[in-house]
């Protein structure tokens, strides 16, 4: 019997060293995950744009400076004088909202503005609205335009929207006298006059970008 008790030992050694293990009794668990993403959704609302005033043309006011002409908008001044709407209602500003993409929210905002003249300015408001699941901040807007316009925004920029929250954005269009401009700050234009003058009968055309970020990833670098 000891021989025997010795023979097994050798043979459980034997089969250790080529690498043959014990059977033993085991079981496993899993884990299934599955992780839903959320979206970044933003879009105009199309019950609240307005051109403010519902009157258009409350015209840039000129003024003679070292030879140059500056204008203002309403409601600010150069030099302490103050830029008194005129309100003639010569152009007009039309909408009109489109969901590009077929989502269900408007993400395109078509701006209209007809019979414009140098000097003239629209003041127009708008609305948009986090539509989707996650907090987004709006960005800067970018803008492209033809070289005789001016456009200046403000309000809520880098303000973060909640799901279901709006916020109010406003921007001026105007129309300068010459192309290009100098010397742009806080809405003042300072003329050169030394480029084409605005044609007319011309459509002048402008685009504004406005992009939603995560609020995590505010402000947003490619």
């Amino acid at each position: 019997m000891k021989k025997f008790g010795i023979l097994c030992l050798a043979l459980v050694i034997a089969l250790g060293t080529l690498g043959v293990g014990y059977a033993a009794w085991t079981d496993t668990i899993f884990i299934d995950g599955t992780v839903n993403t959320g979206s970044v959704v933003l879009g105009f609302d199309p019950g609240r744009i307005d051109e403010v005033g519902g009157c258009p043309d409350k015209n840039f006011d000129t003024w003679d400076y070292n030879g140059h002409s500056v204008s203002c908008p309403p409601g600010y001044s150069f030099g302490g004088v103050a830029n008194a709407p005129e309100n003639k209602c010569v152009a007009d500003v039309t909408f009109n909202p489109i969901d590009e993409d077929g989502d269900g929210y408007y993400d395109i905002l078509e701006v209209t503005i007809t019979d414009a003249y140098p000097y003239f300015v629209a003041d127009i408001s708008f609305w948009v609205c986090n539509y989707g699941t996650i907090p987004l901040k709006i960005e800067a807007p970018v803008i492209t335009q033809s070289p005789w316009l001016l456009i200046e925004y403000g309000d809520n920029i880098g303000t973060q929207l909640h799901p279901g929250m709006c916020a109010e954005i406003s921007f001026y269009v105007g129309v300068t006298q010459h192309e290009g401009y100098f010397g742009a700050g806080d809405l003042w234009i300072i003329d050169d006059e030394s480029k084409p003058i605005c044609p007319q009968d011309t459509p002048l055309t402008f685009t504004i970008s406005i992009m939603g970020t995560q609020w995590n990833e505010y402000p947003y670098t490619d």
